[in-house]
């Protein structure tokens, strides 16, 4: 007869049974049914690996096709020395990569750490790809780099490219959409060493590689543009400088370029792009738009008088001076010798709230269009908050704030008859085969003037340069037109002594432009303070290389000359 004891153990020893085997069914449901999907992904991550493969950053263009910034594939070469194979042909084949000499990779194999990173920017054939892709130990991380291989072109323009491979400046960032691309990825297989393998039924996905981009920008001109900046930078003594050379019929950007002097400028600029985001007086350049506005409302005549007072004149709102002492001039005359006291009396007594909007026309006050982040808007107060300075002083381009941008399109305006045009920094996006995937054509925002008036002011500012404050702006068989600008620098409170930028804007040539070349020198020494004796010489030389060097001011078969001008409208591209 058996115990209480034993009857008690026996039940004991069944239900220890009863739970184990519970505690199984438990976790084969738990395993199998419940978090299946969670411990097939974890089998899947020891077994197999998923590989992302990159996309290729499309690369960026001149308008003619020459490279600009492109992609070149580069790694990061790394490496687990316990996982490494003792196998002497892969090996060498990771010396080779590495540029390291095999003995060195072969010491590594004795070490424990658990990552070393051996070399950057490693370039890798096809074979030496698909061998260390598939190596155990070895770790490849894309590092791609961006290469500019037109050195003369600004950086900020182009921008750059981050360590996650988006743009994060200038074009770079502005196109980042279209030059990114979009990443693939594959399936590897392990083995039971670790080794990766593809099958060949694995799943994957290709990448999609980033469209190109085709830019305006003409590499010769640029070329042109940055070596004449950067000699006058230096002759000079400037802070800085800038340089746009414009199609006044299109918008087209065919040249940008930004330079740095040896001085340190009193007004510091910021890191954006200073011929878009940052905002200067322009002084004399401005009177083209006042005038501009003085005739196309009917104030003025071009041969009505004014008295320049000998040079200095006392208003009821402050003291005005000019750099000569000038007598009677016609108001053609005023412009051309460049006199601060005859503008003003041209424009003292017309309406504020109509020169206000005379200058909203212009563009003045809002943004251009141009496709490049951190465009500034430039300042342009409203008529409520001028004083009764404003008015006079704004005639002759102070207390206001433009971009080197806005004032090569005003000037663009007067040289294709009277239209402001969206500058334009892009032609056209294609894909990898070469196939267009979106065309940026011009864009006129509206009629500003006349043609009447547009070409009396051509007048006006070809007899600028023939003899007037521009004369330097000549060039040898080509007859240019401009104006001269002269502007002391403002800290936001005071004028700065012997601090200025001088400015020449201009195009050529002087009956029929081509193109709108706009120079600003921040900061010259005194000897080259003045637009006339600095800037212009600049546009000078800019536009005679650019003469000498293209075919863009004489033209010959099969070369776009301009747009046909019909009514005072743009309408087709003519080809000779």
């Amino acid at each position: 007869m058996r115990s209480r004891f034993t009857d008690w153990r026996i039940n004991t020893v069944k239900l220890l049974a009863l739970a184990v085997v519970c505690a199984i069914f438990f976790r084969i449901v738990h395993v199998q049914l419940i978090d299946h999907e969670e411990f097939t992904e974890d089998g899947r991550d020891q077994w197999v690996k998923q590989v992302t493969e990159s996309a290729r950053r499309g690369g960026i263009f001149d308008r003619n096709g020459l490279p600009l910034a492109v992609t070149h594939r580069t790694y990061v070469l790394g490496v687990t020395p316990r996982d490494l194979p003792d196998d002497v042909e892969k090996l060498e084949v990771l010396s080779d990569a590495a540029s390291i000499p095999l003995s060195s990779i072969r010491r590594l194999l004795n070490r424990t750490d658990d990552y070393i990173r051996i070399a950057r920017k490693v370039s890798l054939s096809c074979r030496q790809e698909e061998i260390l892709s598939s190596m155990p130990g070895v770790r490849l991380d894309p590092e791609p780099e961006r290469m500019n291989p037109f050195h003369c072109v600004t950086p900020l323009l182009l921008g750059s490219v981050g360590t996650e491979g988006s743009g994060t400046a200038g074009i770079e960032l502005s196109f980042d959409d279209y030059l990114r691309g979009t990443d693939g990825w594959k399936l590897m297989s392990r083995d039971a060493k670790g080794r990766l393998y593809r099958r060949a039924d694995a799943p994957g996905q290709k990448p999609e590689n980033g469209h190109d981009l085709y830019l305006t920008i003409d590499s010769r001109i640029q070329a042109i543009v940055d070596f004449e900046l950067e000699k006058a930078v230096t002759k000079y003594g400037a802070a800085s400088g800038a340089a746009v050379v414009v199609d006044p019929w299109t918008g087209d950007i065919y040249a940008l370029a930004e330079k740095k002097g040896a001085k340190t400028g009193k007004i510091k600029t910021g890191k954006g792009l200073y011929s878009a985001s940052c905002i200067y007086e322009p002084g004399s350049t401005f009177k083209l738009v006042t005038s501009a506005y003085l005739l196309e409302r009917g104030e003025v005549d071009p041969y009505d008088v004014f008295y320049g007072e000998e040079g200095e004149a006392e208003f009821s709102f402050g003291t005005f001076k000019d750099d000569h002492k000038f007598g009677w001039l016609t108001f053609k005359e005023t412009f051309v010798e460049s006199s601060n006291i005859c503008t003003i009396k041209a424009v003292m007594n017309t309406s504020t709230e109509d020169y206000y909007s005379f200058l909203l026309r212009f563009g003045f006050g809002s943004r251009t269009g141009i496709d490049l982040p951190a465009e500034s808007a430039g300042a342009l107060r409203k008529p409520e908050k001028w004083s009764g300075r404003s008015l006079p002083s704004m005639a002759i381009g102070q207390e206001i704030g433009v971009t080197v941008i806005q004032m090569a399109m005003a000037y663009s305006v007067v040289a294709n008859g009277g239209n402001l045009m969206v500058p334009r920094i892009t032609r056209e996006v294609r894909n990898t085969e070469g196939e267009l995937v979106r065309r940026f054509d011009p864009v006129k925002v509206r009629k500003v003037m006349s043609p009447e008036t547009a070409k009396r002011l051509r007048e006006f500012c070809r007899d600028v340069v023939v003899d007037g404050t521009g004369v330097n702006a000549k060039v040898d068989g080509i007859e240019a037109a401009g104006k001269t600008g002269t502007a002391q620098v403002s800290d936001g409170t005071k004028y700065l002594k012997n601090t200025w930028i001088a400015s020449f804007a201009g195009f050529v040539p002087a009956d029929d432009p081509r193109l709108v070349c706009m120079v600003v020198l921040k900061e010259p020494d005194y000897e080259g303070h003045y637009g006339g004796t600095s800037s212009a010489v600049v546009f000078s030389e800019i536009v005679e290389g650019i003469n000498l060097a293209s075919d863009l001011l004489s033209p010959g078969p099969g070369v776009t000359v301009g747009w046909e001008k019909k009514k005072g409208d743009m309408l087709s591209l003519i080809h000779i």
